[in-house]
């Protein structure tokens, strides 16, 4: 199997060009052998008729003016004096190419003849032909003088001579010439078809190694790019192809590949960096714990203390699992016509310890008629849950959460804010990312996972959510739910 690509295209463009010019070559052969042909009846036609057409009048006119057929063959007399100067002025044509001519009588012997010893005979189904009055070609084959087969092509026809006589006026010539330049057009062909073929593949070759040059200098900067030097990219072609766009392309999703290696190294470091603080306080305490004998109540506390920071890594892993189902799709969604106020609610009621704690109210409000939205109750109130937990944690002390449910062109809204310290602007565009927390807020309770979960259960239910925030004046978060269809009219 072939593996060069440069060597394929030149053996297909090779291929497709010795078939066409092979099949040229057989249109163009057959199309001057047959013109060739044609030119040569043409030319033993119009000499023949011209030779017989010359006869019959100068017969006619003997017998108008003598009266009588003192002209026959049979007889001799003034024929044989005409003869051999028709055949003669016909014959040597010069404007023409030569042709031999013959006339005969009825039963085929020859009267007058204008070429050598070497002529055809002509064919019985052809003298037949002519004493019925029809003119007729024939292609006669004869021995040479040197043993080989000469090829006459013959034209015969009738001249009516008087009382019903009849002639046979007998037109050929060989076909040598034309042979000769048929042979002389295949081999001819048969050279230049293979050399041209030959001389197109190697032209071909070389134009093929100069067009995927660049194909080839990607392929060895491709050899260099590893897991660890995944910032090199391709030097793209200047050209404006195909070759620019798939380098184009490569660098493209080089760059979501290094994004996506940077964003899962960052994850194990985010993850073990999670997972080291709770482990490591679970270590201490329990070898504290076991260097000496302890009340019950010591040991209560420690296993408290113990309980608070399993559960910690427990939400943890139940965050992680959560976000691993909704990028493998594994979520199944039970959509139905939900009320977002009513969810809203639900999730300020399930925060209401965790506000008064913090000292922040929560306010729920929603526009008239109340919009709805299609999608999972149950999912849609942990994204609207997260959203104001977020809120809460970042709020001022004394400050207030508001939670609205807006409608306009169609759709329904959902819009949480906050009056926190806000989010500084180089953070804002990376606050839906696992782990990321703003340096400010680094020593904030939780995983740094709420938003993530928050943004991929919107996306879920093909919801778009967006978050703006000015520093000191707090933070703010939209979701636009899709226009529901319009239920059918009654």
């Amino acid at each position: 199997m072939i593996k060069s690509v440069r060597l394929r295209i030149t053996l297909w463009y090779a291929a497709a060009l010795a078939v066409t010019l092979t099949l040229f070559s057989l249109l163009v052969y057959n199309s001057l052998r047959n013109s060739l042909n044609d030119n040569i009846d043409q030319l033993l036609a119009y000499r023949g008729e011209g030779v017989a057409d010359a006869l019959e009048a100068y017969l006619e006119t003997e017998r108008i003016e003598v009266g009588r057929a003192s002209g026959s063959a049979a007889k001799g007399g003034a024929f044989y004096k005409i003869a051999p100067d028709l055949v003669r002025l016909h014959a040597e044509d010069p404007r023409q190419a030569a042709v031999d001519l013959r006339i005969l009588d009825a039963s085929g012997r020859e009267l007058e003849s204008s070429g050598g010893q070497l002529a055809p005979e002509l064919p019985e189904r052809s003298r037949r032909d002519a004493l019925r009055g029809n003119a007729a070609y024939d292609t006669i084959r004869i021995p040479g003088d040197n043993g080989q087969e000469v090829t006459f092509r013959s034209y015969s026809t009738p001249a009516s001579g008087p009382r019903g006589a009849v002639y046979i006026v007998q037109a050929y010539r060989p076909t040598y010439y034309t042979q000769f330049a048929l042979r002389n057009l295949r081999l001819m062909m048969a050279l230049l078809v293979p050399l041209i073929v030959l001389l197109t593949g190697a032209f071909g070759m070389f134009f093929a190694h100069v067009a995927l040059r660049p194909v080839a200098d990607m392929a060895r900067a491709m050899r260099q790019i590893t897991a660890e030097n995944l910032s090199l990219r391709l030097t793209p072609p200047r050209s404006r192809d195909e070759i620019r766009e798939l380098a184009d392309l490569f660098n493209a999703m080089l760059g979501r590949l290094e994004g996506s290696f940077l964003s899962e190294r960052r994850l194990i470091q985010d993850v073990s960096h999670e997972l080291k603080t709770p482990l490591t306080i679970l270590k201490g305490e329990l070898e504290v714990a076991l260097k000496k004998a302890r009340t019950a109540g010591e040991y209560a506390a420690v296993l408290q203390s113990n309980l608070e920071e399993t559960e910690k890594l427990s939400r943890l892993v139940e965050d992680l699992l959560t976000l691993a189902r909704f990028d493998n799709r594994e979520v199944r969604l039970e959509r139905s016509r939900v009320d977002l106020e009513a969810l809203l609610r639900g999730a300020a009621d399930r925060l209401k310890g965790l506000a008064e704690k913090a000292g922040v109210g929560i306010e729920v409000s929603a526009a008239r008629p109340a919009p709805a939205a299609e999608g999972d109750a149950a999912q849609l109130g942990r994204l609207f849950l997260n959203l104001l937990e977020n809120a809460v944690k970042y709020s001022r002390p004394g400050g207030k959460v508001r939670a609205e449910v807006l409608a306009g062109d169609g759709e329904a809204a959902v819009r949480i804010s906050d009056e926190g310290q806000g989010i500084p602007a180089a953070d804002l565009p990376h606050i839906f990312e696992r782990f990321y927390r703003a340096d400010s807020s680094r020593s904030s309770a939780g995983f740094g996972l709420g938003l993530a979960i928050a943004k991929s259960i919107a996306e879920a239910h093909g919801a778009a959510l967006k978050a703006e925030s000015a520093p000191g004046r707090g933070s703010s978060f939209t979701i636009v739910f899709p226009q529901l269809p319009r239920r059918p009219a009654a």
